[in-house]
């Protein structure tokens, strides 16, 4: 109901020319790519082939963000619903003024004499009445097609059924996000970046409709990556990079509080923050869900304002925290953890560093074989915990061992740097001092 609502009142705004549209240019590779990411636990869960083509370089085109997105995610949606075995996606630069996205499934075929009702509101095929829809997608995704004075077609073919979205690469008032071409202030400039590097959120819930409205709500500040129950939630951590899970309790297969305790208890995945959404709002269903590890419990109905203070605050104090330990050089890399597998998985990284301190050759192929991780996923753990590539955690490490002999120590400088592995003094000095802004010749004066 939720979700006929919210299209239903889109659709009418379409039709009385009240949906405004603001044109921003805009990479529509990477928003394909995140689109694709955000249904391919759905396609994963029907066990259909899943496939995105895009063009070797990233493709720019000028689009209303908002209304580009209601347009792509009922297609896909489309899609992936109605395929039996396949659903594609496929960008392509029509000429110098227009680009194409094919989205094609292998489902039952479209009749040629349907081709044109199903953009009529709340029309729906005889032969597909068993799948859940709202009847309105389809004519809602044309209206805002044409109103990027584009189109929306199924074209003709034999195998598939082939939605073909036609659009101008530029209208005549656009901005260029790639371009300054408008002052920014400081907000502004920071709230662009904060953008481009906003963190993945993982959005478990079996509720679709649900899962529309939070997910639209949340991203707008971040990426959001969603499955519909904990056993595809967890096949997709073990790919993505994902800096906090959202998750409902009841759900089939999996559910919220067994998703919980296996990524609190495993090593790889327990820095990741968990967030319960629930209707039992018992007591002994809290306990049971901060026992697993859950670092926030929430009550359905919830409040979207107090959900994201809750995500925004969870997510702010770890990095503060981990900003902190790389810039103070005596901080122990255990003060930043927030549970017993991130402080011993910390202790046995950092004591494999200073087990090859004077090694100047220790590399993450070392740390990963000695971890026994492979280097995306220790790459993604020490990213989460630390906020920094295994890289930088060895140069880190090492610097902070140098500070404490500088302080503790008789040793010369040049002696220092030689023990915890830096080719030479110089190297040595210059990364002392973008790390921690203070020269080492200074810093020991602190005896």
């Amino acid at each position: 109901m939720l979700e006929l609502t919210n299209q239903l009142l889109d659709f009418r705004k379409t039709e009385a020319n009240g949906f405004s549209l603001n044109f921003v240019k805009m990479n529509i590779s990477q928003f394909l790519q995140e689109r694709f990411e955000e249904f391919y636990p759905m396609a994963t869960f029907k066990q259909i082939s899943f496939e995105l083509q895009l063009p070797n370089e990233d493709f720019w085109a000028s689009v209303d963000r908002e209304a580009f997105q209601k347009i792509i995610s009922n297609l896909i949606d489309n899609a992936v619903k109605y395929a039996e075995h396949k659903a594609i996606v496929k960008l392509s630069s029509i000429d110098d003024s227009r680009f194409s996205i094919e989205v094609q499934n292998d489902g039952v075929l479209i009749p040629e004499d349907y081709r044109q009702r199903i953009f009529e509101p709340f029309y729906r095929m005889n032969n597909v009445k068993n799948q859940r829809g709202t009847g309105i997608g389809l004519a809602l995704a044309r209206s805002l097609a044409e109103l990027h004075e584009g189109t929306l077609k199924v074209v003709d073919s034999k195998s598939r059924n082939i939605f073909l979205l036609e659009l101008p690469i530029h209208h005549a008032y656009e901005f260029d996000i790639r371009k300054d071409i408008v002052s920014l202030n400081a907000e502004n400039i920071a709230q662009k970046i904060a953008h481009d590097e906003r963190p993945t959120i993982l959005l478990v819930e079996d509720n679709y409709e649900i899962a529309q409205f939070i997910g639209e709500k949340l991203e707008e500040n971040y990426h959001i990556l969603r499955a519909n129950n904990g056993k595809v939630a967890l096949d997709i951590i073990e790919s993505e990079s994902v800096q906090l899970v959202l998750s409902d309790v009841m759900m089939p297969v999996m559910d919220g509080f067994e998703l919980c305790k296996h990524l609190k208890s495993n090593q790889q995945y327990s820095h990741i923050p968990v967030i319960l959404l629930t209707a039992k709002n018992t007591l002994q269903a809290k306990i049971v869900g901060l026992e697993l590890g859950a670092d926030a419990y929430i009550e359905k109905p919830l409040s979207l304002d107090y959900l994201l203070m809750q995500i925004s605050n969870l997510l702010i104090n770890r990095t503060k925290v981990k900003d902190y330990f790389a810039n103070s050089p005596l901080v122990h890399l255990k003060n930043m953890v927030h549970s017993k597998s991130e402080e011993a998985f910390l202790e046995k990284i950092t004591e494999i560093i200073l087990q090859n301190l004077n090694n100047n050759q220790l590399d993450v192929d070392l740390l990963a074989e000695t971890m026994n991780m492979s280097r995306p996923t220790l790459y993604r753990k020490i990213k989460a915990v630390a906020n920094l590539s295994p890289n930088e955690l060895i140069i880190v490490t090492r610097l902070k061992k140098a500070a404490e002999l500088l302080v503790q120590s008789d040793y010369k400088i040049q002696t220092i740097a030689s023990m915890t592995g830096f080719n030479s003094q110089a190297q040595f000095g210059r990364s002392f001092l973008k790390q921690f802004g203070i020269r080492p010749s200074e810093y020991a004066k602190k005896k």
